[in-house]
């Protein structure tokens, strides 16, 4: 009788065990998926071989010494300048010009919602950092809206439905330059979460990494609606200077017009 019970139990004792086997499994799996969110991944060779230098480092530091070096050599005329300054009466040489390391944005902090999800590198790189630090900070991703836009592109969005005072003419777009990004925080609330302590730390820590918000101040000054959700990369040198003076580009350049005569 005795042996006939303990067959019985065994195949129970057998699944508890199995049952607090998985449980420890799925535990142990949460508790690395928690940590996930603090590494980065890329795909993209060029931009995993960049990322093997300290790129924190590499864009915060020395930052005055690098405007020292190159402060009154911002290029804003080049049509492949990151500095290149284009409005509706200053657009580029060739207004069908295209980048030619353009890349994909690529980050697990970001959302793409765009079937153009592209940047110049050097813009993809910095774009990519940010994103990072700002899901540090909040542990939200950054959505992105619209990036590189295509000469037919812009043609197309000016001519259908967009008025002057809202985008650019054609030839005159940042989007275009393979600098720029329209965004905000892949939440529910959109502009008005993204209006709150979001937009504040990107206008306190964007151009740590490159980036301006290039109409901030509205028509009178800028010729455009203020965007908060557009973000321009320009090189963290200047895009330190217009943080530091306060200045959104479109004052950038006119404070400075006699020195590009």
């Amino acid at each position: 009788m005795w042996q006939t019970k303990e067959k019985s139990i065994f195949p129970s004792i057998l699944l508890v065990c199995f049952i607090l086997v998985a449980f420890v499994f799925i535990v142990a799996q949460n508790v690395v998926s928690a940590d996930t969110p603090k590494t980065i991944k890329y795909t993209n060779n060029s931009v995993s071989e960049f990322l093997s230098i300290k790129t924190n480092e590499l864009w915060i530091t020395n930052i005055q010494d690098a405007q020292e070096k190159y402060g009154k050599t911002f290029d804003i005329e080049s049509d492949y300048s990151f500095q290149k300054y284009v409005s509706d009466k200053n657009v580029l040489q060739n207004k069908q010009y295209e980048p030619s390391d353009l890349v994909a944005i690529d980050s697990e902090y970001v959302v793409i919602k765009t079937a153009r999800p592209y940047l110049r590198q050097a813009a993809a790189i910095a774009f990519a950092e940010m994103s990072k630090d700002f899901f540090q900070k909040f542990w939200e991703k950054i959505y992105v809206a619209s990036a590189y836009r295509t000469y037919q592109d812009q043609v197309r969005l000016f001519n259908e439905w967009c008025s002057t005072i809202r985008c650019a003419k054609i030839g005159a777009s940042e989007h275009q330059l393979g600098l720029a990004v329209d965004i905000h925080v892949a939440t529910k609330y959109w502009y008005t979460h993204f209006a709150s302590g979001y937009l504040d730390w990107m206008n306190e820590n964007a151009y740590k990494y490159g980036f301006i918000n290039t109409y901030s101040k509205g028509p009178k000054i800028d010729w455009k609606m203020k965007e908060i959700r557009h973000w321009r990369y320009v090189w963290v040198p200047f895009a330190t200077e217009l943080h530091e003076k306060d200045m959104s580009f479109g004052e950038w350049v006119k404070s400075n017009e006699e020195s590009f005569k």
